[in-house]
C-alpha cells in the first residue's frame, strides 16, 4: 500500500493523506498529522529549562501550502506523481509577479494560546462532538489525540535523559491540562509555540500575568524568545497594560534579534517602562518597537464594525507589523505588494508627453494604479477561493476560535477575525518623483516632457542628480509636501475602499518593506526622485536616504502627513539614531509622534561608524542587530545591497 511504503520512508504525514482515500482532505490531513506525531524525531534535551528547545526537527508544512517539499523525498515516482496531482495546488501563482512586493499569498498566524493555557487542549473535546460536519469532527478528535499522543512522548523521551522533574511535571499537564502556575505557563505557551510552527507569540506577557505571584521569570522568558529566534520566528506583543511580566519581557528581550517587539505607549505609560524599553533600545537589538496605544485600536475599530474593544487589545503584529488580533484571526499577511514605483514609470513612458497638465498626468497615474489594485484584489479573491476547497489546515481550525464553534475550517471562515493586508511599495519614492514632475515639467517648465523622459531612459547621471537634489521632498516638513502626501496616500488607500475579500470582511493598506525593496527595485528603471535604475525602493515610510536633512521633528511631521487613518495594515516607520540618545528627549519624541497621528516607530540603534566598520570586518560583529523594514535581523546575514542601504540611513541625533 502507498501509505506502508511512506511510513517506510519517514514520510509519515504523507502516510497518514494516504490512509483512508475515501474521506475528506480535512480529515486525511488531520489523520496525517496525527501519524506525524505519534512518529516524529524528537527534539534533543540540553538541559534547558523549556522543552522543545532550539531548532525544531522537521515540521509538516500546514502553514501557508500543502507539504510542496515532502515531493522529494518521495521515492516512488508513482507515488510522488498522485501526491502532486491530488495535493500540490499552487494559489499562489494568481497575483502578477512584480506586484508580489513582500508578500504572496503568506499567512502568519498565532494560536489562542490563553484559552489553550487556562482550558486545556482536552477540554476541546466536548466542543469538537458537537460539530456537524463528520470529518471535520473525526479530523479534529484525531488531531487531539495526535498531540496527547506527541505530548506523552516528549514527557517519556524527558524522562530517560533525567531532565528536571519540574519540567517533566508540566508537561504532564500542559497543555493538555490546565496550568495552574506561571511556570507552567511559560512550558505550555513554548510546548504550543512549537506545535504551530513557531511563527508567533502572541500576547504573552499579558497571557502569562494571571499566573503571576511575584516570581522572577526572566530566565525563562530568554530561554523562550531564543527558541522562537532560533526557529525564525517573529513578533509579539507586550499588551495594552502595564505589570511586573511586562517589565520582565523588557529585561529578557535585550539584545536579542527575536520576537519583534511591540511595545504600546502613551501618556499613562510608567517611567519604569520607559526606562526598561530604552535599555533594550541601547543594548542593540531593535527592540521594542513603539506603538500607539490610542490610535491603533481606534483605527482598527472605525474599520471593523465587527472588532470589539476587547478583541483590538488583544492586537499583536503577524509577522512584521500586519495588523492581526492573536489566536482570532486569519489575515493574509502580506496577500500581496504593490509597486508603486513600477506603475509611475510604466505611466511616465506612456502619458507624460502627452499630457497637458500635471493633473492630467497624476490621473493618468491613479488611474494606472487603480487598474491594478482591481488585479490583485480580483487574484486575491481566487486564491482565497482555491484555498477554501483545496487548502484545509486542520491545527489551525483546532487552536484559532471560532473555527470549532463555527464549525468551519480554518481557511473557509472559520477565525473570528479575517482580513487581507495589501502592501503598498515605493510610495515615498513616488511622493518625490511627482513633485519633480510637477516643478520642473508643468511648473518652471525648465525641461519638456520628451527630454525628460529621454533622460530618465538613458539614466543621465547629472539629471538624476538635480532630480535628487530637488527641493521641497518629503521628509522636510514642508507643508506644500505634507498637504501633497496626504492627499495622494489617500487617495491611493482609498482604492481598497469598498473591496472585500472573497474570506473576510476587507482588504486593508500597509507599507512594509523589510528585504523586499531590493528585488522590488531591479524591476524598476531610473525614476524622477533621483534613483538610479535598478537602485531599492524607499525604505517604508522614511524618507529617501539623504533628504530628512532637517532634523527628528520634521521627518515625524512628514511621516504623520500621511493618511496613516486609512494605512491600519500597519506601515513601518524606521528612525535611526545614536545609543547616546537622552532618555527624556526621546520619550518627547516618541510621544509627539503617537499625539500627531503616528502608529509605529522602530528604532535601531547604532552609529554610522558602527555600520561601516562591520561591513568591513563582518568577522568582529557577529551579533549586531539592525531593524529593516518590520523585520529585525543580524547584519551579517543582510545582503550586501541591505547592508549599504542600512549604511546609508540618516541617523537622528536625540
Amino acid at each position: 500500500m502507498i501509505k506502508d511504503e511512506l511510513l517506510a520512508d519517514g514520510e509519515f504525514l504523507c502516510a497518514g493523506l494516504f490512509e483512508d482515500e475515501k474521506r475528506s482532505l480535512f480529515y486525511r490531513k488531520s489523520l496525517g498529522l496525527k501519524r506525524f506525531y505519534e512518529n516524529c524525531e524528537l527534539s534533543e534535551y540540553h538541559g534547558e529549562l523549556l522543552y522543545p528547545s532550539g531548532a525544531a526537527k522537521r515540521t509538516p508544512y500546514y502553514l501557508t501550502d500543502l507539504l510542496p517539499d515532502q515531493v522529494g523525498r518521495i521515492k516512488d515516482p508513482e507515488i510522488s506523481r498522485k501526491y502532486r496531482e491530488e495535493f500540490l495546488f499552487d494559489y499562489a501563482a494568481n497575483v502578477p509577479p512584480e506586484h508580489r512586493v513582500a508578500g504572496n499569498m503568506y499567512t502568519h498566524s498565532m494560536p489562542y494560546y490563553e484559552r489553550i493555557l487556562k482550558e486545556g487542549l482536552l477540554s476541546y473535546i466536548p466542543r469538537i462532538n458537537l460539530i456537524s460536519d463528520r470529518d471535520m469532527r473525526d479530523g479534529l478528535l484525531l488531531l487531539v489525540e495526535g498531540i496527547r499522543e506527541y505530548t506523552e512522548r516528549c514527557v517519556g523521551y524527558l524522562e530517560s535523559v533525567k531532565a528536571d522533574t519540574k519540567l517533566i511535571d508540566a508537561l504532564k499537564k500542559v497543555p493538555l491540562y490546565p496550568a495552574d502556575s506561571i511556570y507552567e505557563a511559560v512550558v505550555g505557551w513554548n510546548f504550543i509555540m512549537y506545535l504551530d510552527g513557531c511563527d508567533n507569540l502572541g500576547c504573552v506577557a499579558d497571557g502569562i500575568f494571571p499566573y503571576y505571584k511575584g516570581e522572577d521569570i526572566v530566565p525563562l522568558l530568554e530561554n523562550l524568545f531564543d527558541n522562537l529566534d532560533a526557529n525564525n520566528g517573529y513578533s509579539m506583543s507586550l499588551g495594552m497594560t502595564y505589570h511586573p511580566v511586562t517589565a520582565q519581557c523588557l529585561k529578557a528581550i535585550r539584545g536579542k534579534r527575536r520576537p519583534m517587539t511591540e511595545l504600546f505607549v502613551g501618556k499613562d505609560t510608567p517611567d519604569e517602562i520607559w526606562k526598561l524599553a530604552f535599555e533594550a533600545i541601547r543594548s542593540g537589538g531593535g527592540q521594542p518597537a513603539f506603538y500607539n496605544k490610542e490610535k491603533l485600536p481606534r483605527i482598527l475599530m472605525d474599520k471593523f464594525d465587527c472588532l470589539t474593544e476587547a478583541d483590538a487589545r488583544r492586537f499583536c503584529g503577524g509577522g512584521c507589523t500586519e495588523s492581526m488580533i492573536a489566536g482570532l484571526s486569519n489575515v493574509g499577511s502580506l496577500d500581496a505588494g504593490i509597486n508603486l514605483l513600477l506603475i509611475l514609470e510604466k505611466t511616465i513612458n506612456s502619458s507624460l508627453v502627452c499630457s497637458d497638465s500635471f493633473s492630467a498626468f497624476l490621473d493618468a497615474y491613479l488611474e494606472e494604479v487603480e487598474r491594478t489594485v482591481n488585479t490583485v484584489t480580483d487574484a486575491i479573491c481566487l486564491s482565497q477561493n482555491q484555498r477554501a476547497e483545496h487548502n484545509p489546515l486542520p491545527l489551525r481550525t483546532l487552536l484559532i476560535d471560532d473555527c470549532i464553534d463555527k464549525g468551519l475550517d480554518y481557511n473557509n471562515g472559520g477565525a473570528r477575525y479575517k482580513w487581507s493586508i495589501i502592501n503598498f511599495a515605493g510610495l515615498i519614492n513616488v511622493i518625490d518623483s511627482l513633485l519633480v514632475i510637477r516643478d520642473m515639467v508643468f511648473g518652471d517648465k525648465k525641461m519638456s516632457a520628451g527630454e525628460f523622459v529621454r533622460k530618465l531612459r538613458d539614466g543621465d547621471t547629472d539629471f538624476l542628480n538635480l532630480c535628487r537634489n530637488h527641493k521641497p521632498s518629503y521628509g522636510s516638513g514642508d507643508p506644500d509636501v505634507n498637504e501633497f502626501a496626504h492627499f495622494l496616500s489617500s487617495r491611493i488607500f482609498s482604492m481598497l475602499d469598498g473591496r472585500k475579500p472573497y474570506i473576510g470582511e476587507s482588504f486593508i493598506p500597509a507599507s512594509i518593506q523589510f528585504m523586499s525593496q531590493v528585488d522590488a527595485g531591479r524591476l524598476v528603471g531610473a525614476t524622477p526622485d533621483g534613483r538610479a535604475c535598478g537602485e531599492p525602493l524607499c525604505d517604508s515610510l522614511g524618507a529617501i536616504f539623504g533628504k530628512d536633512r532637517n532634523g527628528p521633528t520634521a521627518l515625524l511631521e512628514s511621516v504623520t502627513s500621511l493618511a496613516l487613518d486609512k494605512a491600519c495594515g500597519i506601515p513601518v516607520l524606521n528612525f535611526n539614531l545614536t545609543a547616546k540618545f537622552d532618555d527624556n528627549i526621546l520619550k518627547a519624541l516618541i510621544l509627539g509622534y503617537m499625539e500627531l497621528g503616528g502608529i509605529q516607530m522602530q528604532i535601531t540603534c547604532s552609529s554610522k561608524e558602527q555600520l561601516l566598520d562591520a561591513y568591513a570586518h563582518p568577522e568582529l560583529y557577529g551579533n549586531l542587530v539592525v531593524r529593516v523594514g518590520g523585520y529585525s535581523e543580524y547584519f551579517n546575514r543582510l545582503s550586501d545591497a541591505l547592508k549599504r542601504m542600512v549604511i546609508d540611513r540618516s541617523i537622528q541625533e536625540v
